[in-house]
């Protein structure tokens, strides 16, 4: 399944917790909710039964236009 934001500032930042996910193929693997917590990229951490995800906007603007940009992150269960 694919997570993303949009219409974001640039470094700006969500995270979300998503009980039963295990997994994520893109993003960076944190060691503990802290380290997410001060992740400057988009990243996840597993834990407690549930996959936490931190969506950090790169500042790409969306499709090429628009005022804001897009996070995302690919997560399994």
């Amino acid at each position: 399944m694919s997570v993303s934001v949009s219409e974001l500032n640039t470094g700006s930042w969500v995270i979300v917790e998503l009980p039963g996910f295990t997994s994520a193929t893109t993003g960076t693997p944190q060691d503990s909710l802290d380290a997410l917590r001060n992740a400057t990229s988009t990243s996840y951490y597993r834990g407690d039964g549930s996959l936490w995800v931190k969506l950090v906007s790169t500042g790409a603007p969306a499709g090429g236009g628009g005022r804001g940009a897009v996070a995302s992150i690919q997560v399994s269960k």
